[in-house]
Order: structure tokens, then sequence, then C-alpha cells
């Protein structure tokens, strides 16, 4: 009996040692993991109209090259401006979407470039997702994505909400 007990607290020993390396093995190299970069979260608006627009026609789907250019604030309080190229496209079923590349550009010269992919409903809310293709400056190395919600008051003035989060290279 008295031999019994000594092997079940060797064996709960060498359970706690183990249980401890690994736990402290995994601290340790969690610090110099690649995937560990700090994520900016953050939130802005935009305003855009329409520059010019192009219709094509056909029996399926009525589709609109769209040229945007507009204002964003950020929650910051800082401005940029925005330019992009879309597709505009309105489904049979009376559904609405539009897709391509939006460009952000800021005084201090930092820029980034999206790809935003939205539908929903004719004269609502729409919402999507915004991706973050590359940037420049203090957007350098930018990756991550986020949600957009859009909506037109009037034809071709688009109001949009963004909420992301990214992270950049380290300068």
């Amino acid at each position: 009996m008295r031999c019994e007990c000594r092997n079940v607290r060797a064996a709960m020993r060498w359970e706690t040692l183990l249980f401890t390396a690994i736990v402290s093995i995994l601290g340790f190299t969690a610090r110099f993991s690649p995937a560990q970069t700090p994520l900016d979260v953050s939130r802005w608006r935009e305003f855009s109209c329409a520059k010019q627009t192009n219709r094509f026609d056909s029996r399926m789907a009525a589709v609109d090259g769209v040229q945007r250019a507009g204002y964003i604030v950020r929650t910051d309080g800082t401005f940029g401006r925005l330019w992009s190229s879309l597709v505009h496209t309105t489904s049979p079923e009376g559904r609405e979407f539009y897709q391509g590349f939006v460009m952000y550009d800021f005084d201090d010269g930092s820029s980034i470039l999206a790809k935003v992919d939205v539908a929903g409903e004719p004269n609502t809310k729409q919402t999507g997702t915004i991706i973050f293709l590359s940037g420049t400056k203090r957007f350098k190395g930018i990756s991550g994505r986020g949600t957009v919600s859009s909506w037109m008051p009037a034809k071709w003035d688009l109001y949009t909400e963004v909420d992301a989060s990214y992270s950049t290279t380290p300068e």
C-alpha cells in the first residue's frame, strides 16, 4: 500500500513538471511569434459623389462604372481624400451591389489602397467588407480588414462608415 502511494505521487510530480515546462515554453515563444503584431482599430466616415458614370445595360442586370471622389474624417480628427473606381450593379431580384478599389490619401503623404465589396437592398443601409491591400509611409505594409456600412441619400451621393482593424510594418 505504501509503495503505491509513492508511485502515484511520483507520477503526479512528473505530470506537474511536464505541464509547467510546456506552459513556460509556449509563453516564452509566443512573444517572438511573427503573427503577434499589434492591431490598430480605426473608424471613419466618408462622403463621396460620382464624378463620372458609365452605364452598361443588359437583359440580366444594369451595371454602372463609377469614378468617385470625396473626403474621409477619421475619429482622431484627421481628414483624408478618397478616390475610387467602383462597379454598381442591380440584380434582377432588386438587390444592389458595388465592388471596386478605393485610394485614401492623407496630408502627411501617407496613403492606403483598399478593396471593397458591398451589397444590400435598395434605399437602405448596405453592408460589406473592406480589405487593405497596401499603403505608404505610416500605413506601409498595411494588412487587415473591416466592415463597411453605406447608404445613398441622393442619386450617386454615398455616405459610408468604416470600422476596421489593421496592422502595419514597423519602421
